[in-house]
Order: structure tokens, then sequence, then C-alpha cells
């Protein structure tokens, strides 16, 4: 069933808009409850993981483990769907 799912989103070209609403929804989910909350906003271009917050801590520790991060997010979705984070 998961296989005839990914080919129809692949065909439709829904894929990647699936995956940035599926990135917000688990969000807190793949980071924590504190930066959840603390996040504003998150936005996708390119591969790049745009990650909008007013915490000047939280953006070093975000930024400081975005390696860290991206890997978290690939294997959450199972490719290589984000290719760098940028914190905002």
């Amino acid at each position: 069933m998961k296989e005839a799912i990914n080919k129809m989103l692949e065909d439709s070209h829904w894929k990647y808009r699936y995956q940035v609403t599926k990135l917000k929804e688990d969000w807190e989910l793949l980071m924590g409850k504190t930066v959840a909350k603390h996040t504003e906003d998150l936005k996708i271009k390119d591969g790049r993981l745009y990650i909008y917050t007013n915490i000047a801590p939280l953006k070093n520790e975000l930024s400081y483990n975005k390696n860290l991060l991206i890997a978290k997010i690939n294997q959450h979705f199972g490719e290589a769907f984000i290719k760098d984070i940028v914190v905002v």
C-alpha cells in the first residue's frame, strides 16, 4: 500500500507538497516540544530548509547541529529530502 501511495505521489508531482506538509506536521515529533514551540515557520526551497525563530540561543543550537538535523529529517523521510538548513 505504501509503495502504491508513493508511486501515485511521484506520478502526480504532489510528493514535494506532501513532504513539506508532513515535515511541518511532524516538526514537534522530530525536534521536541521546546524547539517546535519557538519555531515560527518552516519553508523549503530547492532542498534548503529555512527555520524561522526569534530565539538567539535556539538559532545558534540549530545552526551548530544542522548536519545532525539534516540526517534526522532525511532518515524520517527515507530519502535525501533536505540538503541544507538556514536558520533565520
